[in-house]
């Protein structure tokens, strides 16, 4: 909590209580390592791998950047591309799978979590 003390016209203090947001970092979810850039060969399959620490009831989503599609949220896929499907373990390893790649699919993908502000990490889909 923090004070404020102002003084009014007529000599009397007025007083006022804010409390204060304690940040602890500690309870917020954190990625433990980066999102590898991927390389694949078209017609082959990609998988892209993002893991997240202290998830707890937040949710993990995956973007594609270019287009700003959302291509899943937490268990369900949102994109109606069906070569696009998710997997997970653990509630800290979510898995991107992109089948029978084609060039389309090249570019950056997003993993995010819905903390405020959003967190995210980003891979790059390179396909040859």
């Amino acid at each position: 909590m923090t004070n404020e003390s102002r003084e009014l016209p007529n000599g009397q203090n007025v007083v006022s209580v804010a409390p204060i947001k304690v940040f602890d970092e500690s309870m917020y979810p954190r990625f433990a390592e980066p999102i590898p850039n991927v390389t694949v060969t078209v017609g082959k399959d990609a998988l892209l791998a993002c893991v997240v620490d202290n998830l707890r009831g937040f949710k993990v989503a995956w973007v594609r950047m270019d287009t700003q599609t959302i291509l899943s949220i937490h268990h369900n896929i949102i994109t109606q591309n069906p070569r696009i499907s998710l997997s997970y373990n653990d509630h800290r390893s979510w898995y991107l799978h992109i089948k029978n790649v084609e060039e389309v699919d090249r570019g950056w993908y997003m993993c995010q979590v819905n903390t405020d502000p959003m967190r995210f990490r980003k891979g790059y889909l390179q396909v040859v």
